[in-house]
């Protein structure tokens, strides 16, 4: 589940799917002159990339730089479209002269995968005899279709952790998270009993927060047991609302509910308020993604905050939001946008693109290197070895549509007004004729 999602209804993404599916049987020429990964460029040596954030200024665009030394190729990086970015990539990939590179929403992969839009990247990577093993695991295969096509491709992925702050833990005289990706002490019971202790009324301090990140979804419930998670693994079938998950969902919304523990649903619908607080000091332990860390290196100033890896139960792993870039089935020069999504990948790209401290390279040995070089969090490297300990939310046909019936829903179970259980099954027939494209 990537960051920075849209805010694009159900409605206009089918119907935007519908759009993309006329444009690419207009532009079917071109996908068969140089755009289907198997011919030559016909652009030469160049290439153009479309990014949704700025490249200017980053170590992507050093790595972008680096890749055109190595090579020899231009690269033409577009202007970002920070707004409606979404509806930008419906329209380009149905007018058929796309960038040869784009970043895609990964909730978005399957749905332009069946609609024929993306490249299969499985003839490159064979082609190449790339080592695949290098990789995290459940992020590289994070773009395989069940057809077996590779129809984009992960630069990075972004773990959650429990981020804390270490000087209320030591005020409290409560013992330290582990320092390991270690069950020992670090039991769902003991992160709940550990929030209770660093909770203070008085001050409006809360020991913990955990629901607001959607990727709790996917990494409580398959700790408790799960096989699936959110979806069904053939992506038809809405399974949150099996009796584990529920359980699992039921945990953290009792943090609130029944321990007082976390935040109340109702203070934490402004943006980015719960960073805020985290940096205030109002919040002992938060569920966050590594994409946290440059916001907090830069705003705490008065206490020592690090990272711990979420609390085990039957299991101990983690979801992560992946960085996700395509080539569009018509793309003019699909031989040097592959040459430059591999160079990203490999060690060379990936040493650049760590500098960001935004996201963790897909590249294992690369992300091994993650140090704290004497900035917080001083267990940084957790981050890399969470691709040991990785799960996925199964792909669907229309991800987004789902989510966009079931997570508001849950405001009811979030706001203590009923049990997640009940919200889940009533809106479960919805959700599934989502996933069905009705």
């Amino acid at each position: 589940m990537q960051t920075q999602l849209s805010n694009l209804s159900r409605r206009r993404f089918l119907a935007g799917l519908g759009t993309l599916s006329a444009g690419l049987a207009a532009g079917g020429a071109l996908a068969g002159c140089g755009g289907n990964g198997n011919g030559s460029s016909s652009g030469g040596k160049s290439l153009t990339f479309l990014n949704w954030e700025q490249v200017k200024g980053t170590p992507l665009e050093q790595a972008i730089q680096a890749y055109e030394k190595s090579s020899g190729a231009k690269v033409t990086v577009q202007p970002a479209v920070t707004q409606e970015y979404d509806t930008k990539m419906r329209t380009l990939l149905a007018g058929g002269s796309p960038p040869d590179i784009m970043r895609i929403n990964d909730d978005f992969v399957r749905g332009f995968s069946e609609q024929g839009a993306l490249l299969d990247l499985k003839p490159y990577i064979e082609k190449d005899q790339l080592d695949t093993s290098a990789f995290a695991k459940e992020a590289y295969e994070f773009p395989k279709q069940p057809d077996g096509s590779h129809t984009a491709w992960i630069l990075g992925y972004q773990p959650r952790l429990i981020f804390y702050n270490v000087d209320l833990f030591k005020q409290a005289g409560v013992p330290l998270p582990p320092t390991d990706w270690s069950s020992a002490g670090w039991t769902w019971s003991d992160f709940a009993e550990t929030a209770k202790k660093l909770t203070d009324p008085a001050k409006k301090q809360y020991g913990a927060l955990v629901y607001l990140d959607t990727g709790y979804e996917q990494t409580f419930t398959v700790n408790h047991g799960s096989q699936t998670g959110i979806f069904s693994t053939d992506g038809t079938k809405f399974t949150l609302p099996d009796a584990k998950e529920v359980e699992a969902l039921q945990w953290a919304t009792d943090l609130t509910c029944k321990d007082k523990v976390q935040p109340p649903w109702s203070a934490l619908q402004q943006d980015n308020v719960q960073n805020q607080m985290f940096a205030q000091g109002k919040i002992a332990m938060m569920f966050a993604t590594f994409g946290t860390v440059p916001y907090m290196r830069t705003t705490v100033k008065d206490f020592t905050w690090d990272v711990a890896p979420p609390p085990a139960d039957l299991e101990q792993k983690t979801e992560s939001s992946v960085i996700v870039f395509c080539i569009p089935k018509t793309a003019k020069n699909p031989d040097q946008a592959w040459g430059l999504l591999k160079f990203l990948a490999g060690e060379e790209g990936g040493k650049i693109l760590l500098q960001g401290g935004a996201f963790t390279p897909i590249n294992n040995k690369v992300a091994a290197t993650l140090a704290p070089n004497g900035k917080m969090p001083e267990h940084i490297a957790l981050f890399g070895e969470a691709a040991k300990h990785l799960t996925a939310t199964n792909q669907t046909k229309n991800t987004l549509g789902a989510r966009e019936l079931y997570r508001p829903a849950l405001d009811q179970a979030y706001n203590c007004e009923k049990q997640v259980g009940d919200v889940l099954q009533k809106v479960k027939p919805q959700v599934e004729n989502a996933l069905k494209g009705s």
